[in-house]
């Protein structure tokens, strides 16, 4: 008998070799240290700042997502990316539901008269 784990994605689903996840550790390493480096130097304006942390951020998705999770563009992919994205939809409604819901409250409590 022969021991051969089967993995739950079938055959040609293969995970990341050892070099991938080291180039995608050291790549998240180097992206992490880039956000600390543009927050704690003071390097930076602070709009500068904080479009620095968007850029950095955004990549260190893409890092992730890439080497990591193995979310690619490729056609046998297709459900895995359509899965992704949709949980990428609900978080972004949640969060931006939730200022909306927020600013709102806040902006319709402070223009009630004081008794």
């Amino acid at each position: 008998m022969e021991n051969q784990a089967v993995s739950s994605h079938g055959e040609g689903h293969g995970h990341g070799s050892i070099v991938s996840y080291i180039v995608g550790f050291i790549l998240s390493v180097i992206l992490t240290v880039a956000s600390f480096w543009s927050v704690l130097g003071h390097a930076l304006s602070y709009s500068a700042t904080i479009i620095a942390l968007g850029v950095l951020a955004v990549l260190q998705i893409f890092v992730q997502v890439t080497f990591f999770l193995h979310v690619s563009a490729a056609p046998e992919q297709r459900t895995e990316v359509v899965s992704f994205l949709f949980s990428i939809f609900v978080a972004l409604v949640i969060c931006f539901g939730t200022l909306f819901v927020m600013y709102n409250v806040g902006h319709l409590m402070m223009s009630r008269p004081t008794i």
